[in-house]
């Protein structure tokens, strides 16, 4: 997880622009940092802003002035293939504690004025950190993404809570059948086995969609975390 700092740094992005940076990356092994920039997939000093970012959650790492992608970033866009962008949901909410806290209270809130809405987050992250907050940018792009990945709609000078994407997006991609908080499908993902079970003769799996839940956000995080080890190691 990201350690809180005095005013936190979170680039003015949206998700489109992301994807677009880790697909690029993908599809060529590596990207000169110049490329990235020339593209419009990077801007800002030095190695560029959404690089540095990226690098931070452990999706990219650099080198001679080229960026590539970590196992977590292949990982993750395999992922976005299958639940689409509420995997970025999931990513976000496990790395940056600033949309973690900013999902806690639409959750726990349903809708809240723009404005109430950034006295909440400051006011939370002051419980953690007194001299840490969000400036207006970041809460502008904070707020931009929480709505492309599905988490909230804004009305005017109002954002409302949409539900757990993730969640939703589960449901859809292993089948698209859900009753009773369960969802069905044909078949699982190695790290889906623990929350699944085998309906007899029916050909089935059952899965429990809480515990998919957690159960992929472990996932991702454990890759994060290794990532961030051997970046860690690098660094030394």
């Amino acid at each position: 997880m990201l350690h809180l700092q005095r005013s936190i740094p979170f680039p003015p992005i949206r998700l489109e622009r992301l994807v677009k940076y880790l697909q690029l990356v993908s599809q060529r092994g590596s990207s000169p940092l110049e490329d990235l920039r020339s593209e419009g997939l990077d801007f800002g000093k030095g190695k560029g802003d959404i690089t540095r970012f990226l690098e931070r959650l452990g999706l990219v790492k650099t080198s001679d002035k080229s960026a590539s992608l970590t196992e977590a970033a292949y990982e993750l866009l395999t992922l976005y293939h299958s639940l689409g962008p509420a995997i970025f949901h999931a990513l976000f909410y496990i790395s940056l504690v600033q949309y973690k806290i900013l999902a806690d209270i639409l959750a726990e809130r349903k809708a809240l004025d723009l404005d109430e809405l950034y006295e909440e987050l400051n006011k939370r992250i002051a419980e953690i950190s007194p001299s840490s907050w969000v400036n207006h940018v970041a809460f502008k792009s904070l707020i931009a993404i929480a709505q492309d990945v599905g988490l909230v709609e804004k009305r005017g000078g109002q954002v409302e809570y949409r539900g757990n994407p993730l969640r939703k997006a589960l449901s859809e991609a292993l089948g698209g059948i859900s009753l009773g908080g369960k969802a069905y499908s044909d078949g699982v993902p190695s790290w889906l086995t623990q929350c699944s079970k085998a309906q007899g003769p029916l050909g089935v799996v059952q899965i429990d969609l809480e515990c998919a839940e957690r159960s992929l956000e472990e996932h991702l995080a454990n890759l994060l975390n290794a990532s961030q080890r051997r970046r860690a190691s690098t660094d030394e």
